[in-house]
Order: C-alpha cells, then structure tokens, then sequence
C-alpha cells in the first residue's frame, strides 16, 4: 500500500510555495507519516539562493495527481527461466495467485508470458506436433522432469522425440521401432541391451532399475544416454513428455506496462486484450509486478495535501483523482471541493509558513535550523521584508522565533539578499519573467491572469519594457484571456509597475495610481497581489 503523503504548492511555485511544501512534508514525518514534498514547475532565482543557503535539495517535480502503477499495490510476479520445463511451469503455475508466468531470459529480462493455456495446449495437438516438440528436449530437462539421474551421457544428444514403454519380451520389442527414441523401462540387463542395439537415443530405467558396467560401458559405444529414477514406469510415462522447454510455448507478443504509467491510463489499454494478467517493468526493464483488471478498480489514490493555495486551476493537474488529505492557506477559499471532511487552515496573514510555524509549536516540535530557515525566507518573501500591506504581527513575531532557530542574526541583510536574487531581469526573457510568479483567476465567466516579480533599479525594468510589453499582448491574445497583468514591484516595497493588456484593461487603469498608456502605469502603494490589487478587481468584475 502506498502510504506517501505528497504535498505541493501552486503551479509557477514561489518561496512561500516552494518552503511550505517543505516543511510541512517535515512536520509529517515528524509524526511518522511519510511526507513527500514536490514541486510544479521550476524554481525561480530567490527559491534557489533560500534552498542553497540551507543546504537542501530541489523538490521532485510533480505535474498530476493520478495514481501511478509504482503507487498502487501489485501481484507479485512469478518468474521462470525459459529453458524451464513444461513440467516443472505447471508445478509453479498451481503455486501462482493469477495463473500468469512471466518468462525470462539468461539476462533476467522479460522475453515472454506463460499462461495455463499455453501450458495446456500441447494436449490438443496432433501426436507428431508433440513429438516434434519433445525432440527438442535436453538431457538434462528429461531427467530433471522423471525426477531421475543421468547416469550415461550422450554428445551430442538429439532424439525424435518418439517414446515408448518397453513391456514385450524378448525380441518382438524390435517391432516397437526404437531407432531415435526414447525407451522406458524397468526390465533388466538384456532388455537393456537389446533397446539400445535396436538404436535408442535415450533409455530411462524405472522402479529403481540399474544399469551395470557392461550396459554402461555398451551406452557409451553406441552414444545412448541413461537416466535412472526411482519413479514408476507410468508415472514416467506420463510426465516425460512435458520435457521440452517452455520457450517453445510461450507467448512472445508481450503485452507490459511501465511502471510510470498512470492507472486508469492502463485500465483503458487494458480493455483491449483478453490477458488475465500484465508484467509491469522499472526504466530498466525488470519485472517489478503483475497487474490485473481488478488491481485498476479499487486501488489507493495518491494523497495529497495543498499549500499555498486552494484553487484548482493553481493545483497539480487532475487532483480531483486524488485524496486531499489537507489544506494550509493564507489566500482565498478557492474552488477545490472534495466528498470527505479533511484538515483546512486558512488564516489570515502574510505566508503559508506563518501558519506552518504555529502547527510546529502546536504539535509540540521545534523545526530544524534549516526548516526553521525556510519558513522564516517564506515570510520574507511574501511580505517583502514586512514592506507588504499583508503583513500581520503573526508573520513578524513567527520570523523572530524562526530566525533564531536559524541562526540569523541580521535578518533585514539577510532579507536584502534573499530579495535581491530574484531580481534579475537584464539576463531573463519576457517569457521566464511573466512566469516566475503567475497565478491565473476565474470570476464569472471572465479568466484572468496576474504575474508578479521584483526589481530593484527602476532602470531595469525600463531596459526590457518594451520587448516585455511585446511579449505580454501577444501572451494574453495566445491564452485568449480577458485581462493578463503583470506587476514589477519594488523589492523594498517602494510600490509596482504595472503592465496590462486585454478587454478589461480599464480595470486596471481605473484601479492604480497613475497611467502613463492605456497599458502602463504606476502605484506607490500597491505591492500585494492578493491584498490589495486582487480584492480591487474583484469587486469591479463582480459589478460588470
């Protein structure tokens, strides 16, 4: 059973998103659940420089939350080598829960599947086609299969695959035609010789019945093999001729899945095919399970638990296919709806980690130097350094709990720093600029979109706006989007430029403090997203 906890932050991650996936993934395993934390896209500059500092490594990317084969739990396949017998896969068979062998090479690698009908084939066939296939036997296999030891071998060994039960006396067993064949028998030293001068290939003594020197000696002129067993003749009869190897009945048009491949993904290729049973290999192509029909019908979906957000556009794809098990936010309720009751903090301040810190002193743990790092560089980052109208006393007072726990003695340099590597624009594109932080919005039947990023010199931003104003009108044209803003904001809270294209431009211009175009303007004021600019055009969406 999968019992990973996966949790995330919103698409186009930032640090609050980034750092509170984190280490609330901490905090679970610090209750011995098995929290995995991810992320949805790439980190931007600051969430690297707060994740170098620390010394911890970049999340796992995960992009949806459908189960994958490697999640759900599996049969566990039954293997067999495909020299085995047919004998010997029918024993193995009876021990298997869904009457599937997969078979493999000398490499240990999948080269065929085996199934009760493959097994039992053979007994519809003509008796030329299973003596054909008993031709193919080895020495080896058929004493393995009588449950006998060879005592005489014979090079090379190669018989017609034609057995027959000595029982006549005398010299009428002539009539029986041995040349080539295979003799079974418990009669003593001169039946023996006399089947082996008739041109037996392969004399099988029964009932305990031995070869003495003379006979051994003669096998060996006339290249007769001999294998002993204490077996009756008919039992060795009757299981003699399931001694050829199994790759001459299996199946080679395999049908597998890899073990990246999602459920109900399998479930629908499944629908296509009649096999009970499917290999399921690694990246390496080993076996690592056996999937059935039913394993596609009621198995665990992952689990998740959201961060940072509540919206299902801003959600990892396809999460209503998976248990939420909680939510922790500090934005709107959003639109994620699920049939169970679970675990929802939403509070009003300026970070996830603000609230994560409180879980840490309600559960009775204190965080890690490094954990306690990351969720005191979220509160930075979200509240630009407490510049941001959504700061509370909640964010400041968890930042000087954190910070010393992290060992920071000055947090406005380290704030400065943190702040300051995130605002590279000069060397960016205009694409990975509006995308390092882009949320996207519904309201009725309009669809927005607002980015937000950093600058510290206003000649920077000024550099790329024209190539950026470019990039964005043609972006919101592309996304057919009513609105798509983007704000560059004063990493010392000094206020936001703003540059907007759409339908409901207007929204804008009439919201900020001053427009130099109908697509640009300027507010000293306004450097929250959420706080400030959102609940603005929200309220004048809501009255059109």
């Amino acid at each position: 059973m999968n019992d990973k906890i996966y949790v995330t932050g919103h698409k186009h991650p930032d640090t609050d998103s980034i750092c509170a996936a984190i280490t609330y993934a901490a905090l679970l395993r610090l209750n011995g659940q098995n929290g995995v934390a991810c992320r949805q896209g790439p980190l931007n500059e600051e969430t690297k420089y707060v994740l170098k500092y620390f010394g911890l490594e970049n999340p796992p990317l995960i992009t949806d939350a459908r189960a994958k084969l490697k999640d759900i739990d599996l049969d566990k396949p039954t293997l067999i080598r495909k020299d085995s017998t047919v004998h010997h896969a029918w024993h193995v068979m009876l021990r298997t829960k869904n009457r599937s062998l997969f078979v493999i090479d000398e490499h240990k690698k999948l080269c065929g599947i085996c199934t009760t009908s493959n097994l039992s084939s053979y007994r519809l066939q003509e008796n030329s086609h299973i003596q054909e296939l008993l031709s193919t036997a080895t020495l080896e296999n058929i004493a393995r299969t009588v449950g006998g030891k060879i005592h005489v071998s014979a090079e090379p060994f190669h018989t017609n695959g034609k057995v027959q039960v000595i029982t006549l006396e005398g010299k009428e067993s002539g009539a029986f035609g041995l040349e080539g064949g295979i003799s079974i028998m418990s009669s003593g030293k001169d039946k023996q010789i006399f089947v082996m001068r008739q041109g037996t290939k392969c004399l099988v003594l029964t009932c305990g019945e031995k070869a003495d020197d003379e006979v051994s000696i003669l096998a060996k002129e006339l290249g007769c093999a001999i294998i002993e067993t204490e077996e009756t003749t008919m039992h060795t009869a009757n299981v003699i001729i399931e001694s050829y190897s199994l790759y001459n009945v299996m199946t080679t048009n395999i049908i597998s899945f890899q073990n990246e491949e999602y459920v109900n993904d399998v479930a629908a290729k499944m629908t296509r095919s009649r096999v009970r049973s499917y290999p399921v290999l690694d990246k390496d192509g080993n076996i690592v399970g056996a999937i059935s029909r039913y394993h596609t019908l009621n198995y665990q979906k992952r689990n998740f638990v959201l961060v940072d957000h509540s919206a299902k556009n801003q959600s990892v794809n396809n999460i209503d296919e998976a248990h939420i098990l909680a939510i922790v936010d500090h934005h709107h309720i959003g639109n994620i709806e699920t049939d169970y009751p679970i675990d929802y903090r939403n509070v009003r301040c300026g970070c996830t980690c603000t609230i994560i810190s409180t879980m840490y002193k309600e559960q009775g743990y204190t965080p890690s130097p490094a954990m306690a790092g990351l969720m005191m560089s979220a509160i930075l980052s979200d509240t630009l350094n407490f510049k941001s109208a959504t700061t509370t006393d909640m964010d400041r007072k968890a930042v000087a709990w954190l910070a010393e726990l992290a060992g920071i003695t000055d947090v406005d340099k380290y704030a400065r720093d943190m702040l300051g590597a995130s605002i590279d624009l000069k060397n960016a594109t205009p694409e990975d600029i509006l995308n390092r932080d882009l949320k996207t919005y519904e309201i009725g039947k309009y669809r927005f979109a607002i980015g937000q990023t950093n600058y510290s010199h206003m000649e920077d931003v000024q550099l790329i706006l024209p190539a950026f104003r470019e990039y964005i009108e043609a972006e919101q044209e592309r996304q057919h989007l009513d609105l798509l803003v983007m704000l560059f904001t004063d990493v010392m809270g000094g206020g936001s430029v703003f540059i907007y294209y759409g339908p409901l431009s207007s929204v804008i211009s009439n919201a900020i403090e001053v427009t130099f175009d109908e697509h640009y303007g300027f507010d000293s004021q306004i450097i929250s997203r959420k706080q400030q600019l959102m609940p603005k055009i929200s309220e004048t969406i809501k009255n059109l």
